[in-house]
């Protein structure tokens, strides 16, 4: 290499370890002891440059390249600490738009769990007589307890499709019955002006719950438009 003084094999030590530096999977960041070695050959080498007599303005227009390409080159970025920082840009993307969702998602008005007690004997037959077509299967309905007048039941149908089952406990009448194939999200709306009563229990303004089943539970999401006052 021009300009160099080392002997042959200090020149080929040399140039491993700039190839291990400077080219193609630099891997001498891992290697403190070589890392070392280079920077002592590196500077070695600047002296011996600056030793040299000056050359004219041609020749240093000529070679005016090299050494700027050598001192750009002087601190290599490893490609494996390239990808981490890439990598961990992106997981905390990722967790920044998860918590976005997370914060800006509707939380539930209330949470209804299994309440343990019998169905309703008058179920079975309103589900026989009102909704045929959805074929419930009684032995698998499953009580949440009443919210706001309503009592809520789950159950599985003849094609193991979940289902959501409103009643309305003051009038004895299916509110509305919904079935969806899993995994799809099972949602059931219902009015508060459906089957002639007017409200919910202890809320007033027209709209309507909406009740969604989770694993083990359902939450209920109230949305009602308050009264003219």
């Amino acid at each position: 290499m021009e300009g160099f003084r080392h002997s042959s094999d200090a020149d080929r030590e040399f140039y491993e370890l700039r190839r291990r530096a400077y080219g193609p999977d630099p891997d001498i960041s891992v290697d403190p002891p070589g890392l070392a070695r280079l920077r002592e050959l590196e500077a070695a080498d600047r002296a011996d440059v600056n030793s040299l007599p000056v050359a004219p303005e041609s020749e240093n227009a000529a070679d005016s390249e090299a050494p700027a390409d050598a001192a750009s080159m002087e601190h290599p970025v490893p490609r494996w600490s390239r990808l981490y920082w890439a990598g961990a840009a992106l997981v905390l993307a990722g967790g920044i738009v998860t918590t976005t969702l997370l914060l800006s998602a509707p939380r539930p008005d209330a949470t209804l769990h299994p309440s343990g007690a019998a169905v309703d004997n008058r179920l079975p037959g309103l589900l026989l007589r009102g909704a045929p077509l959805l074929k419930i299967e009684a032995a698998t309905l499953r009580g949440y307890g009443s919210y706001l007048g309503l009592e809520i039941y789950s159950g599985v149908n003849a094609f193991d499709s979940p289902c959501l089952v409103a009643l309305h406990r003051a009038s004895g009448n299916l509110s509305d019955v919904r079935c969806a194939p899993a995994p799809a999200d099972l949602m059931m709306d219902v009015a508060s002006s459906r089957d002639g009563f007017e409200g919910f229990e202890g809320r007033a303004g027209d709209g309507i719950i909406r009740f969604v089943l989770r694993d083990d539970t359902v939450d209920a999401y109230v949305y009602l438009i308050p009264e003219a006052g």
